[in-house]
């Protein structure tokens, strides 16, 4: 019989003991966070982020769909604690916005996680024939004949919430008793499908008309008295989705989960056993190659007015679709809380369609690191920024500006005015503007740009 253990249970096995617990183990690693996250000689965010996933998210996660914490206060202990261990690596403020750290440390909200993981589960378990957790919430579902019980147990089980709301996609996706990789033979689970790269490289950005003649020429031969067959792959403007199955056909290691991979090899060997060859050449998407053209707006039309294909869905695309999902709410939700907070980060740097860190790759100190963070997120040691929590009784700059803004210090002060002649050079020369302003240059800060930042704000005692 499957149950729902209630966040508020003390039992030694219960959701309030395993709270506590996780609260006791969150509080150990933020300690040792905040030893190894010191903002002049700690370790790099880079580096703390990975360690917070690892250590800390993982084991919140672990079995957090069979546990109601929504309404305990140890929850909200414990949501605190995730915050406090990721503004530690990253090296923000206390008074940074949440919803400015969580963006820029490209993590989503605690909510949103557990109900991406919650759906994931439901969707790997629903695509087994034999799960006992979806057999159980079935037999649950049958047993919660009451109204009012079904209300309940939807409200106090995160789980079983999202099984009703995903029930209905039963009927589309694939279930199977066992892995596909073992449904055919040997020689099918090993056969690699090799193809054609030549066009590496190339992308919607480039000539069309170039492209196309690059195509014509590097698979003259192939088409040589061959029957040329283009398909669609996805709307991904550089074909990578497309790129991705033809990675995974060439694959002869790798157990796909997948199942119409193995159908597609099986097929395929079926055709080269009659001596005949078939020869995959991969190309981008949208750059006038006729053939590849007329796919595509066949596809459109197929999908709009054609008639539904016989094969079930792969569970993994409905876990595609969940990561979307939770993506959309987490855009959504930024967009309502910056109203309020962290207006001037929304404008300047959020940036949704990537899932890197601004610094990412970039070869750049902590101190460096976390003194661009605070300046994107306007929390700074400047009076401006001060004053709007309290810690300061004015904006103004000593020099007599209403608004000590780092703007001001950098552009416009005249007590800061010989420090920053090295900025003002830099961004006169990478960012001419009639109206000189520093966010556009912390978009995407250059390791030169970081260090003047950084050896600016030491020489004026503004980065502490």
């Amino acid at each position: 019989m499957f149950c729902v253990v209630d966040g508020e249970s003390q039992g030694p096995y219960m959701g309030g003991h395993r709270l506590k617990y996780l609260i006791e183990k969150g509080k150990k690693i933020s300690r040792i966070m905040a030893t190894l996250s010191d903002v002049t000689w700690g370790c790099h965010p880079g580096l703390l982020l990975t360690l917070y996933r690892s250590t800390f998210r993982s084991a919140v996660e672990y079995g957090c769909r069979y546990f109601t914490w929504s309404s305990s206060p140890n929850y909200l202990k414990l949501v605190r604690l995730q915050y406090r261990v990721i503004r530690g690596a990253m090296g923000y403020r206390i008074s940074t916005p949440i919803n400015v750290m969580l963006a820029e440390a490209k993590e989503i909200s605690f909510d949103i996680r557990l109900n991406l993981n919650i759906s994931r589960f439901i969707y790997k378990a629903m695509a087994s024939r034999f799960s006992l957790v979806y057999r159980s919430l079935e037999e649950m579902e049958i047993a919660v004949t009451r109204r009012n019980c079904k209300i309940d147990a939807i409200s106090k089980s995160r789980l079983f919430k999202h099984y009703v709301t995903n029930r209905g996609e039963k009927s589309i996706i694939h279930r199977s008793t066992y892995p596909p990789a073992f449904w055919l033979s040997y020689e099918v689970l090993t056969l690699q499908i090799n193809y054609i790269n030549d066009l590496k490289g190339c992308n919607k950005k480039d000539n069309p008309s170039s492209t196309k003649a690059d195509f014509y020429h590097k698979s003259f031969n192939y088409r040589q008295n061959a029957v040329s067959w283009y398909t669609d792959g996805s709307k991904n403007l550089d074909g990578a989705v497309e790129q991705r199955a033809l990675e995974a056909l060439s694959n002869s290691t790798r157990a796909h989960r997948n199942y119409i991979i193995y159908y597609i090899k099986q097929a395929y060997l079926n055709i080269t056993k009659q001596d005949k060859e078939i020869i995959f050449f991969w190309m981008p998407a949208h750059v006038e190659i006729p053939g590849n053209e007329s796919a595509d707006a066949a596809a459109k039309q197929a999908a709009i007015e054609g008639y539904k294909p016989p094969f079930k869905i792969p569970y993994e695309d409905l876990l595609t679709e969940s990561t979307e999902q939770a993506k959309r709410q987490s855009e959504e939700s930024m967009k309502i809380i910056s109203k309020s907070k962290g207006t001037l980060y929304y404008e300047n740097f959020y940036n949704a369609s990537s899932n890197k860190t601004w610094f990412h790759g970039a070869n750049l100190s902590r101190n460096e690191i976390v003194m661009i963070n605070r300046l994107r997120s306007n929390h700074i040691n400047v009076n401006e920024s001060l004053h709007r929590v309290n810690m300061v009784e004015s904006p103004a700059c000593p020099c007599g500006d209403p608004r000590q803004s780092i703007n001001h210090l950098i552009f416009h002060c005249e007590t800061f005015n010989s420090n920053s002649s090295p900025i003002r050079n830099y961004i006169a020369q990478k960012f001419p503007d009639p109206s000189p302003n520093l966010l556009p240059a912390l978009r995407s800060p250059s390791p030169k740009l970081c260090r003047l930042l950084l050896a600016f704000m030491k020489a004026n005692e503004l980065f502490f």
